[in-house]
């Protein structure tokens, strides 16, 4: 019997990522769409042959659905996980996952209260690196990681410039929690998830007369959208985190600056570090630093190439059919939302905000 998903946001993530990637799972049929933009919603519909829609997201729950994809703005994630987990569905939910730490205390309960499946789709952790890199660093090559860098930069890459993207009261910020948060997700995975202690963050309203949209998401998944022309949230933002096991995180992100561009990330460890993408060779996504008899070394694994969105697709459905743990952690889901917060706490009041257990 094929598992049934229904599908809650059908914008350039649904179209892109998620419908696709259970589409080609020969045991999962998409059964049901939601949007309020009926435009969309026919065409999304028929593009990918999909029987229901619905423009209440509450009726599609009603439906008989085994997962259920959030792709929804952000300000609805949290709702709307907790409602569909509560109507026993389990979910998969694009980031952020939720805007504060008290809605992810409250989303971790409803998760533990009901006994369904949920995870966050962060699809970094299901790149060729973050494989090799989470295996060495599990088996202690890397010793102990007291310092890690992480960064998202684009030149002028506003997304969806002037729709909910750029309207606070919807998308709850800007660039780090547009990209940043797969950044911050991906290093703190990877460090074996502690949880922020301290947070000091600053954040950049420079571009706003200068903003240029950066073409996500693609023009020919924005069928029906309407464009108000907001654009209240940061086009930079950066945070510094004293960790729960004494290590440190900087991270920045940023949709429009005078800079360089790219995902980056660093990992400093006792035994041995990690660059990526290899500054010596930067079509290469990994470089190792380490240190063999004495002689410092320069590792280059072989990473294997993987399609990181069919694989977290995949990945959670199998989890569901299996009856297995997703492979993000309740505590991480928390962790990634305190230190988001964290950031945009600290730049409003100036102050470092602590978090105590």
């Amino acid at each position: 019997m094929k598992l049934k998903v229904g599908i809650i946001g059908t914008g350039g993530i649904a179209q892109v990522a998620h419908i696709p990637g259970f589409q080609k799972l020969e045991d999962v049929e998409v059964v049901a769409i939601s949007d309020i933009n009926e435009e969309k919603l026919k065409f999304v519909a028929e593009k990918f042959n999909i029987p229901k829609t619905f423009t209440n997201w509450e009726d599609l729950l009603e439906e008989d659905l085994d997962i259920v994809s959030i792709c929804s703005p952000n300000f609805l994630h949290f709702p709307q996980s907790v409602k569909a987990l509560e109507k026993g569905k389990n979910v998969i939910c694009e980031k952020p996952i939720c805007l504060s730490g008290e809605e992810a205390e409250k989303l971790v309960k409803t998760i533990e209260k009901t006994g369904k499946k949920f995870m966050g789709a962060f699809n970094r952790r299901f790149t060729g690196e973050a494989i090799v890199l989470k295996k060495l660093i599990d088996k202690g090559f890397f010793g102990e990681i007291y310092y890690m860098k992480a960064s998202y930069l684009r030149r002028r890459g506003i997304p969806g410039l002037g729709t909910w993207f750029t309207d606070k009261k919807m998308a709850g910020g800007g660039p780090m929690l547009d990209v940043g948060v797969h950044m911050i997700d991906f290093v703190l995975y990877l460090a074996g998830s502690p949880m922020p202690e301290i947070v000091v963050g600053s954040t950049y309203y420079k571009f706003k007369d200068k903003a240029t949209d950066g073409g996500w998401p693609p023009p020919e998944t924005r069928k029906g959208d309407k464009a108000t022309g907001k654009m209240d949230v940061e086009d930079l933002a950066c945070g510094f985190v004293k960790l729960s096991n004494g290590a440190t995180l900087f991270v920045e992100a940023s949709w429009a600056g005078n800079s360089e561009t790219g995902l980056k990330a660093s990992l400093f460890g006792t035994e041995a570090g990690a660059q990526l993408p290899d500054p010596e060779n930067p079509e290469n996504p990994v470089r190792i630093y380490s240190e063999t008899n004495g002689t410092l070394t320069d590792i280059i694994p072989r990473v294997p190439k993987t399609n990181p969105y069919d694989d977290e697709i995949k990945h959670f459905v199998e989890c569901v059919k299996n009856d297995t743990e997703p492979i993000t952690k309740k505590n991480e889901i928390i962790a990634v939302a305190r230190i988001i917060e964290g950031i945009y706490k600290s730049a409003e009041t100036g102050q470092p905000v602590i978090y105590k257990e």
